[in-house]
């Protein structure tokens, strides 16, 4: 499309208001490089995220990448991609490109980058590397002085490779370089040393460097004592030497000669023309071919040595694209060693021969099957000699009862296209290797994939255990290990047998063995037969479990699959099975928790089929925790699972140890609250759990489980449930303090429950407080517990007013945003009373318990604010000192106007009690003690 409309697509980009993120590519980048350069340069801000910029640098003029860089370098995100970054820099003008380098790069003097990007810059890129971008010359004299100050070989080493990288075919700089490296460092250690020399050797052509440098380089060899036998690894040391040596018609040591590996100088030969590649060849070949001496082998390890060579001289006939016919001496050379390693009846592996060139196989198809006994080549020989794999019957053999090899192709072909020669042959060897002590995998498989389904049937039934155990005590385990495998390969055989036949091995201890036939059998069956076995099915393995309820799902009608699980689950004994159906259902379920699914009636009701036959003697610990999950079913259902789930585990007998099971259930049931029977909360949860204040954790679920009725009654007859535990709490009121601090909990959790109850289910629980205030009156003496009486006093006045409000008024915010006018003088009325009943020091404890009760029910500040003024309406002294204790200390828009209000009555009471409180206390807070100051 860019060709053709090469100017619409321009257009379209530059039109975009943001950024075209749509990556063109290379081929086309340079199409609009070469077409359109400067159109793309004018207006780069809206080209610079889809072309690719490497074309940019280029194919831009060079004496604009400078100018270039400086304004893009920072918004291209260049400095993360170093290669793109040597792109724009090499591409320079040479002059501007080493001021680039040197101020930017190697000095710092100049910012391209900011500080963050030149810092990400320098932790990948160390500063003698950007020398590779300037000339040899001055990069020379720059790391020469560098390598001089540094002490670590590593580095110096690292710094030489920049040299040669630098330095790159100039002849003269390879010999500057060379000289340097032999005045100064031929002292550095060889496992540095050999790091630049074979990055020299594979970036400069050896064999051209006159006969000086040649002889620098030599000395470098000599001092890493290539010339010399030691196990080190100079391979690229070798292969130049040799190259020199023979290019240039010089005899090649033989000590250089032993050591080369002889590769197939792969690197050196792209720089060579045809006369010097073939002289190259000629002498490798040669060297190589020597050393394949067939009449020296004695021994295995020989063997294996002439081997190694051989296959040596087939690579580097491969790399050079020779053909083997035109080496007949080297075919006569891998038929020997065949015959050798057969009468000396070795195990050696001669695939690397056959496997070195594809086309070559043609030239070894008759010794294909003693060179790489595999079923590719055993299909190769069907294919064009079938006779091949009667002559190779031995070998063959080998091949067939070896349980790592599948030949599953080689018996399919045997089958349809020999079945009354090699087919019949292969089976009768099959069945004589049956009663080995070894193969039966193998030997089973070709057995099945050769006979015929009634001969498999037969042959299955002779071998079932009748009592389906496996008797690991036997000396010879013949017998098992064929009965395994006979149930793992069923489902090989082809027509596939009847299910009836694999159900033999799909009992007791053979099951998991069964588990692939029986998968793979009952996958292919159809939907009349799959009903019909699925229908009958009880008693199901475990190993099979899973399979057989997917099968039932995904072949049956959703009305029968109901049938099929009830069958299975109470046939279910042991209770891994039942917990694996029960989570299978459940999974299920919790997997169409949020989809528009048309069964899920019918999967509740599997799942209750479970649910309603629970082992009143105990079920695995995995459905305890499935019971648990209540926020994994439809929330439809959530009430009815809870509720049955909480009546099971109840139920269940103390020492199966699942009391910590019906904490939890009792702990969870907020969500749901609201939709749980009462008669269940009262006769089932609040009479089976055992209640106490001593530990934290039931205060919140307690205070739910009271509160969301449908009525004030229903709340009392709650609490009479609960009323034994709070008792036993006033008991132990003074001894233990961990009652104490729960049973406070415990109210604080009934306030908070109450003004959150945003859908306005709960009904304001006044005559639940009442009593609860009762209770605490007659069990706890108010001058001891003072605050928490007169918090909780005073909390009940208030829900007193919002249970007025609520029959006024329709407001659907929480309570504690609701304005209770009448509040703060009801407040004034019992500070007096409490006032004339101890003293006026009271002031300070009725302070703290209206501030307790005000963060019980979280009320905002600005109703706080509110019922605090409205307390000071008299010139009443404690008032004021309760007010300057607790009024909130930030200010807001909402606030403000009645917090002045209350500074106002403040600046204007003369009491000096008054005045040192409200400085001390109150105007110690900047947003109030400012708000004073503006009045």
């Amino acid at each position: 499309m860019l060709k053709p409309c090469t100017k619409d697509v321009m257009k379209i980009i530059e039109e975009q208001t943001y950024p075209y993120y749509e990556k063109m590519g290379r081929r086309k980048s340079e199409f609009l490089m070469k077409t359109h350069p400067q159109r793309v340069l004018d207006d780069f801000e809206k080209y610079k995220n889809t072309i690719d910029l490497s074309v940019v640098a280029k194919y831009m003029n060079k004496k604009d990448i400078k100018a270039f860089l400086y304004k893009y370098s920072n918004t291209l995100d260049i400095y993360k991609d170093y290669n793109l970054l040597t792109h724009f820099i090499k591409n320079m003008e040479q002059n501007e490109r080493v001021e680039l380098v040197q101020k930017c790069f190697i000095n710092q003097t100049e910012m391209l980058f900011n500080k963050k990007d030149m810092k990400w810059i320098n932790s990948l890129v160390r500063t003698y590397e950007w020398y590779e971008l300037i000339p040899y010359d001055l990069a020379f004299l720059e790391i020469k002085n560098l390598i001089l100050k540094e002490n670590s070989p590593s580095e110096q080493c690292d710094m030489l490779s920049v040299l040669i990288t630098s330095a790159k075919t100039n002849t003269k700089h390879i010999k500057s370089f060379l000289t340097f490296l032999m005045e100064i460092h031929m002292n550095i250690p060889f496992k540095y040393k050999i790091e630049f020399v074979n990055n020299l050797l594979t970036n400069v052509s050896t064999h051209e460097l006159d006969e000086a440098t040649w002889n620098l380089l030599d000395q470098i060899f000599h001092s890493m004592d290539v010339y010399i036998d030691t196990e080190n690894d100079v391979q690229l040391c070798l292969e130049s030497i040799i190259v020199r040596k023979v290019l240039n018609d010089e005899a090649v040591p033989e000590v250089i000669e032993q050591k080369c590996s002889f590769g197939s100088f792969k690197n050196i030969v792209l720089s060579l023309n045809e006369e010097q590649k073939n002289k190259l060849f000629i002498y490798a070949l040669n060297s190589l071919v020597s050393k394949v001496n067939t009449e020296n082998i004695v021994n295995k390890s020989d063997f294996d040595g002439i081997l190694d060579k051989l296959q040596r001289v087939l690579i580097l006939l491969n790399d050079w694209n020779k053909q083997l016919s035109d080496y007949p001496f080297i075919y006569e050379t891998i038929k020997t060693l065949i015959k050798t390693k057969g009468e000396n009846e070795w195990t050696t592996d001669l695939s690397c021969l056959y496997k070195v060139n594809k086309s070559w196989r043609k030239y070894m198809f008759e010794e294909s099957l003693s060179l790489s006994l595999c079923e590719e080549t055993c299909l190769n020989a069907l294919k064009h000699k079938p006779q091949l794999l009667t002559r190779h019957d031995k070998q063959i053999h080998t091949l067939r009862t070896d349980d790592a090899v599948s030949l599953r192709r080689v018996l399919a072909k045997l089958r349809v296209y020999w079945p009354d020669s090699l087919a019949r042959h292969w089976t009768e060897a099959y069945m004589q290797s049956l009663n080995e002590l070894t193969g039966h995998k193998a030997i089973v498989e070709g057995l099945f994939m050769l006979l015929s389904q009634s001969q498999v049937i037969d042959l299955a039934r002779k071998y079932v255990n009748d009592n389906f155990k496996i008797n690991c005590n036997l000396t010879d385990q013949t017998e098992f290990s064929i009965r395994k495998n006979i149930a793992k390969q069923l489902h090989v055989a082809r027509p596939l047998v009847p299910l009836d036949t694999v159900y033999w091995y799909t009992k007791g201890e053979y099951a998991k063995y069964a588990v692939q036939s029986h998968s793979a059998i009952l996958s292919n069956l159809g939907e009349v037969d799959s009903r019909e076995y699925l229908l009958k099915l009880r008693n199901v393995p475990v190993v099979l479990l899973k399979f057989v309820l997917n099968q039932a799902f995904a072949k049956l009608k959703i009305s029968e699959v109901k049938n099929v699980f009830s069958n299975i689950w109470k046939s279910a004994k042991d209770p891994t099975s039942r917990s694996v159906i029960y989570e299978y259902i459940f999974n299920r379920i919790s997997y169409f928790f949020n989809e528009k699914f048309q069964d899920d009636e019918y999967l509740w009701e599997i799942l209750n089929i479970c649910l309603d036959d629970l082992s009143v003697e105990g079920e695995s610990t995995n459905i305890y925790e499935k019971l648990m999950d209540i926020d994994k079913v439809p929330y439809s259902k959530q009430a009815l699972y809870y509720m049955k789930s909480y009546r099971y585990l109840a139920s269940l007998p103390d020492e199966l140890g699942c009391a910590k099971y019906v904490n939890e259930l009792f702990n969870c049931a907020n969500k749901i609250i609201g939709e749980l029977d009462n008669d269940f909360i009262v006769n089932i949860v609040l009479s089976s759990i055992k209640i106490q204040f001593g530990s934290s954790m039931f205060c919140d679920s307690l205070a739910m489980f009271v509160l969301y009725c449908d009525s004030e009654e229903n709340q009392l007859q709650r609490y009479k449930k609960i009323e034994p535990a709070i008792e036993e709490t006033f008991k132990n009121w003074k001894t233990l303090a961990s009652y104490r601090q729960n049973f406070i909990l415990f109210l604080d959790a009934l306030a908070h429950f109450l003004v959150t109850d945003y859908s306005k289910k709960i009904p304001i629980p006044v005559k639940l407080f009442t009593e609860l205030q009762n209770k605490m009156q007659n069990c706890l003496s108010v001058l001891e517990n003072y605050e928490m009486h007169t918090s909780w006093k005073l909390l009940i006045e208030y829900i007193k007013l919002l249970s007025e409000l609520c029959v006024r008024q329709k407001d659907n915010r929480p309570y504690n945003y609701w304005k209770v006018a009448s509040f703060g003088p009801i407040l004034l009325e019992y500070l007096k009373e409490d006032v004339d009943k101890y003293s006026p020091m009271i002031h300070n404890m009725f302070a703290t318990a209206l501030d307790k009760m005000f963060k019980m029910l979280w009320l905002r500040d600005y109703i706080i604010v509110d019922h605090l003024r409205l307390m000071l309406n008299e010139d009443f002294d404690p008032a004021y000192l309760v007010v300057s204790k607790i009024m909130p200390q930030y200010t807001s828009h909402k606030t403000k106007y009645l917090q002045t209000q209350i500074l106002k009555k403040f600046k204007s009471n003369l009491s000096k009690s008054v005045q040192v409180q409200f400085y001390n206390e109150l105007l110690k807070y900047p947003e109030v003690h400012k708000l004073f100051m503006s009045i």
